[in-house]
């Protein structure tokens, strides 16, 4: 009985079992995270303020390696890949040509302004990568990420920014001769206007996006190898046998009256022979094809009668005698044909409505600022004073200076607005009162407007810092240039970026004066101070990792007589700068930033005159006359 009562007892040595496991689980676990923890300390004492073992940015080992000599060693390398640059070719399949050029991370130009930047490296962001990495807030993470590092490595890319725009612009004007697009079918007018079809043709493009994207990976990499453009055999949208009903409707339209634009009391009368070079075939669907106006004969016709329509918006300008602010330019409203709208507009009611007389599409712009505003502003006294030299620019560059300045004087920004210089500026063209200068791209040199526009940027960033106000966008220049010395106090501009941006935060209007004294562009800000204070250290920016341009760098080009030499660019040196901006607002808030900048060391660059190529024919002639 004694032993069944015994049997009836619950037995209490499983459970004490599991608890005695999972206290020595426990205990293992806390031994393991203990040791983990003394590992990670241990290796990130051993490694302090350097770059974790097995850490690679492309093909450069990092590992070991200071902040600063990490940094060096970049910069050594970025600089030297943009002096290089990327090499492009591509060869045809149709006319047995073939190319190959180098685009650089600078275009080169006679005017430094206009060096626009094709890629630019992110080194401070590229460093941070590699530095970072199995150091961060989380134990866990920081143990997988240095025991990868430690079994397999960990390499990293060149961070970088490219002007995808500039580029595939380049590549497209240099490589055009390799291009020969499919045609689509056509209408064709012959004797007495009678229209038939011209068949379609197949063609041959080159694969310009692949080309970016190879040059993006190459960037990255820092790879030397030659970018080869691929070809695409290209076909084409709209076939002859698929254009016979839409051949009807042509042949319909074009024995009516031609279409008629008007706008208020102006008329536009399209000839016939203006017609025949309009109408071209549309593909609706796979297996419709209509009727449209070709985008690029009509826009030419359409800018063509714009400058008849178009007002710009005009802001009222004033100027400051003494204390008082008084209007010198009066606000109007603009106007602006919309070319697109345009467009779409004859489409739908000359094809589809069969409308002839058509009203053009005139957008109405108001201006920001209006005459009436001028006793409303509150404008006392000078905020702030930015001042450049220009001194030793040519008559070109002057002009476009004084252009720029004259564009800029008078307007007013709003409290609270954030100031775009490209906006104020508006367009930068011949139309504008620009003049243009040649700028080097691939083997080509192409005439661009902006020459100057720089010492307007440099000038309007050093305003903006003498009057404490926030700078929301401010781009360096590539390499040191002498008008914008001291180096570090620079901004460069170009449409549509880099902008020069500031925020005004005074709470009040700011008047922009310009005026040029000599040799000095000088802009001052006129509005109501509101007790910040304002400290640049050092002032002027400390300078310092000096570097050497090296080599002339020659381009050969087929614009220039065999042989022949023309510098287009003086020699840079390299250097890195920086000054800290310190603003100091009323209620005690204290703003602190730092400029830093990178400049390239920029070699002098000559075009070359391309040797004429030896056909066979005269090296027969030249080996049968040494024969003789």
């Amino acid at each position: 009985m004694e032993n069944k009562a015994n049997q009836n007892k619950p037995s209490t040595r499983r459970p004490k079992t599991k608890i005695k496991w999972l206290i020595i689980f426990i205990a293992i676990f806390f031994i393991f995270f203990a040791a983990a923890n003394f590992v990670a300390l241990a290796y990130e004492v051993a490694y302090s303020g350097r770059i974790y073992p097995g850490v690679i940015v492309s093909n450069l080992n990092l590992g070991g390696k200071t902040q600063d000599q990490a940094r060096q060693i970049l910069e050594k390398n970025a600089d030297e890949f943009i002096k290089n640059g990327l090499i492009f070719k591509a060869e045809s399949s149709t006319n047995a040509k073939s190319k190959e050029i180098n685009i650089f991370a600078l275009t080169s130009s006679t005017d430094p302004d206009l060096a626009r930047q094709i890629f630019r490296f992110n080194l401070n962001k590229t460093l941070s990568e590699a530095y970072q990495y199995g150091r961060h807030n989380f134990l866990f993470r920081n143990l997988f990420e240095q025991a990868r590092i430690f079994l397999f490595g960990k390499r990293f890319y060149f961070s970088y920014e490219i002007n995808e725009t500039e580029l595939l612009d380049i590549l497209k004007t240099n490589f055009k001769e390799l291009e020969n697009p499919a045609d689509d079918a056509k209408l064709a007018f012959g004797q007495n206007d009678k229209i038939s079809i011209l068949p379609e043709q197949q063609g041959q493009i080159l694969n310009f996006i692949k080309a970016l994207s190879d040059a993006k990976s190459t960037i990255a990499s820092l790879d030397n190898e030659p970018i080869v453009i691929e070809i695409i055999i290209e076909k084409p949208n709209i076939l002859s046998s698929d254009a016979a009903p839409a051949l009807a409707l042509a042949t319909q339209l074009f024995s009516t009256s031609s279409p008629v634009l008007f706008y208020k009391n102006k008329n536009w009368q399209i000839t016939k022979d203006e017609l025949k070079s309009w109408i071209q075939f549309k593909k609706i669907n796979k297996n419709e094809i209509g009727l449209e106006f070709s985008t690029a004969s009509t826009t030419e016709f359409l800018e063509s009668i714009a400058s008849e329509i178009d007002i710009e918006p005009q802001d009222a300008k004033f100027r400051l005698n003494g204390s008082r602010v008084s209007e010198f330019q009066s606000s109007r409203e603009g106007k602006k044909l919309n070319l697109e709208k345009t467009i779409e507009k004859l489409n739908y009611q000359y094809f589809h409505e069969g409308v002839n007389s058509i009203e053009l599409v005139v957008e109405i712009t108001p201006p920001k600022i209006k005459t009436a505003d001028v006793n409303n502003l509150g404008i006392k006294e000078l905020i702030g004073r930015g001042v450049s030299n220009f001194k030793g620019s040519p008559p070109n560059r002057r002009h476009n200076i004084k252009t720029g300045a004259a564009a800029l004087n008078g307007i007013l920004i709003e409290p609270g607005e954030e100031f775009s210089l490209l906006k104020a500026l508006g367009e930068i063209s011949a139309q504008t009162g620009y003049l243009p200068e040649l700028v080097i791209k691939g083997d080509r040199t192409i005439p661009e407007y902006g020459g100057g526009l720089c010492q307007i940027g440099t000038t309007t960033f050093r305003a903006a810092l003498r009057s404490g106000l926030p700078i929301t966008a401010r781009t360096n220049h590539s390499y040191r240039v002498v008008y914008y010395e001291p180096a570090g106090m620079d901004a460069t501009i170009y449409d549509p970026r880099p902008d020069m941006k500031f925020l005004n935060d005074t709470g009040a209007y700011i008047l922009f004066t310009a005026k040029i004294e000599g040799d000095e562009l000088i802009f001052e800000f006129y509005g109501t101070k509101d007790g910040r204070s304002i400290e640049i250290t050092p002032d002027p920016p400390a300078i310092y990792n000096i570097t050497s341009p090296g080599k002339p760098r020659e381009i050969e080009t087929e614009e220039l007589p065999p042989g022949e030499r023309k510098l287009v660019e003086h020699a840079h040196n390299g250097a890195d700068t920086y000054f800290d901006y310190i603003v100091t607002y009323p209620d005690g808030t204290v703003k602190k930033e730092r400029f830093s900048s990178h400049y390239v060391a920029w070699p002098e660059v000559w075009l070359v005159g391309k040797a004429l190529a030896t056909t066979t024919e005269e090296i027969i002639n030249e080996q049968s006359s040494t024969a003789l």
